[in-house]
């Protein structure tokens, strides 16, 4: 038995030990009373008020502030810093590895990824025990039913309005995904007018739920608290994210965030098909200041042309932006000489610069704005359903 993990325990040794000591050190405490019996009050006064018992007790005394001292707030940080881990595991614990609510939450969604890879007669009647579950009510079965609705899979017709109906049925459950779908319908207005308010308080109940291993959830809830000039939620939800949705409030919000790390967070923006990394690429490079790559020329002309039909007056913007950006103390000379070799430099860097960010965009198969049948939701699942989405009728 290890006696530093169990302090009454240690306590307890440490002062049976003293007692001993002192024992040792005064024999006649034990002479006593006639016939041999120990005087217990008298051994127990002059026990407790010897030096040799004073000096232990003062020693563990010593040794216990020595503990004290050492829970610095470097001690409490790494320990906080723990406490992440720990919730990840509570969280597990209760919604198990897909975030599931009800008992048999994860053998169903077992079924859903199966279902994906099987053989026609496997995959029919694994769709038919979940649509079984579907009618008896079961919140994952009800949510992926309103997947395959909305998106027309496995021979179903496409049903968007059903496809609602199954999402909010599943969602009386406080099923996190079918929550999260039903952001995705307010927000980009499927089937009804877009609510961003409506989005934002449906996100901020489904990332009260869990924490959700592909980011979808926080991602989101990071860019509508962005779109809606919400500060405080935006940096809120991206403290913790990892979507490259998330990175627009850390590249406008963070102060610790440098330049050259903005730059490259809104390029990866960009690529999950949002827009709105174009402009605020345009906005950061030019509240950094004057550089000699003049980068927020740069910019500012990407943002300008990303949708234009050709780079027809490409070069006289680009002559332009050099001489609003030249430093006042520049002689005409000296600007002219710099002027043409910054100006072919600028208008090279455009066309450049739009066909990566689109080749980005292409490569990236996430899917950010698809419904999810399940959460975590990540890359490998999204390549599971693909064949059947892409095949699917527009």
């Amino acid at each position: 038995m290890d006696m530093t993990k169990r302090p009454f325990l240690r306590t307890t040794v440490v002062l049976l030990s003293a007692i001993f000591a002192a024992f040792d050190a005064n024999p006649s405490h034990a002479q006593g009373s006639p016939g041999g019996a120990v005087d217990v009050r008298n051994f127990a006064e002059t026990t407790f008020n010897s030096d040799t018992f004073k000096n232990f007790v003062n020693s563990y005394q010593k040794q216990n502030s020595t503990v004290v001292d050492s829970i610095t707030s470097s001690a409490v940080s790494n320990a906080q810093a723990a406490l992440p881990k720990a919730m990840e595991y509570g969280t597990r614990l209760r919604y198990g590895e897909h975030n599931v609510v009800s008992n048999d939450g994860e053998t169903i969604v077992s079924w859903m990824i199966q279902l994906t890879s099987s053989e026609s007669q496997k995959r029919k009647e694994l769709l038919a025990k979940l649509s079984n579950l579907a009618s008896q009510r079961n919140p994952e079965a009800l949510n992926f039913a309103g997947f395959i609705a909305e998106y027309g899979l496995f021979g179903e017709a496409k049903n968007l309005a059903l496809a609602i109906d199954f999402y909010r049925a599943a969602a009386t459950f406080n099923y996190q995904p079918a929550i999260y779908n039903l952001a995705l319908v307010a927000a980009y207005g499927k089937g009804q007018a877009a609510n961003l308010n409506n989005a934002s308080s449906l996100i901020s109940q489904a990332f009260a739920i869990a924490p959700d291993g592909s980011y979808r959830v926080c991602g989101f809830g990071a860019f509508l608290s962005y779109r809606q000039g919400d500060r405080t939620n935006a940096t809120r939800y991206a403290s913790t994210c990892w979507s490259a949705l998330a990175n627009i409030p850390r590249a406008i919000y963070d102060e610790r965030t440098t330049n050259a790390q903005k730059i490259g967070l809104l390029r990866e923006s960009i690529a999950t098909g949002v827009d709105d990394g174009y402009s605020l690429l345009a906005k950061v490079t030019s509240e950094a200041g004057s550089d000699p790559q003049y980068t927020a020329c740069k910019y500012m002309l990407v943002n300008r042309y990303r949708k234009a039909r050709d780079n027809k007056g490409l070069r006289e913007d680009a002559v332009k932006c050099y001489q609003q950006s030249i430093p006042s103390n520049l002689d005409a000379k000296e600007a002219t000489k710099r002027m043409a070799i910054t100006v072919p430099g600028i208008t090279a860097f455009v066309p450049i610069e739009l066909s990566a960010l689109e080749k980005m965009r292409s490569a990236n198969k996430f899917h950010y704005a698809w419904s999810v049948p399940y959460l975590p939701f990540r890359q490998q699942d999204v390549d599971a359903f693909l064949p059947f989405v892409a095949h699917t009728k527009p």
